[in-house]
């Protein structure tokens, strides 16, 4: 999974293009960050938004991604797993909605680089609550299940940083693992 907060992803593709700078990003300000080499180097609320995905998509089926959770896992336990999956898709959805509203207001050919940044910045709080609100669901998870099952399902999320690749600017790094 290829992993750019969408909003700046939207941004940087126009800017980039419209400016010939795509080459020069990808060489000079971007850091590819893989999970399969460095597990430790991936936030904590990417790990858990991919396992939600990966959740969300096998929602109701059995697969290899899933089988050993539905297996292992009572199965109120599953089952609520199951639901936040779908839960965080919504959330998900609800975070690319309000990030495209807001940029929708200020085009990027007619903004003012000052009130560009600043819209970043307010892009950036709705990147914030949602990624947080991806924690609390863990922290509800985790809460709800035995200890047993804490541990699988975090065994799980850990082993699913392998199929993690994440390209993030040298210069948002910082803001990029946030809120931890």
């Amino acid at each position: 999974m290829q992993v750019f907060t969408p909003v700046m992803l939207a941004i940087a593709v126009t800017v980039l293009t419209q400016t010939g700078h795509v080459q020069e990003l990808d060489r000079k300000d971007l850091l590819v960050i893989e999970g399969a080499k460095e597990p430790g180097q991936l936030p904590e609320w990417l790990a858990w938004e991919y396992s939600f995905t990966l959740l969300h998509l096998w929602h109701g089926k059995d697969s290899g991604f899933t089988h050993d959770l539905r297996e292992n896992l009572l199965p109120h336990e599953f089952e609520l797993l199951e639901n936040e999956a779908e839960a965080q898709k919504v959330r998900q959805s609800n975070r690319d909605t309000q990030g495209t509203k807001l940029f929708e207001k200020y085009p990027y050919a007619t903004t003012p680089p000052n009130v560009l940044a600043e819209v970043d910045n307010q892009a950036f709080v709705i990147e914030l609550a949602y990624r947080r609100g991806i924690l609390a669901a863990r922290d509800r998870l985790l809460r709800a299940f035995s200890t047993e099952s804490q541990a699988l399902l975090s065994n799980w999320v850990a082993e699913n940083k392998a199929a993690i690749t994440s390209y993030v600017q040298k210069s948002d790094l910082r803001r990029w693992r946030l809120p931890e």
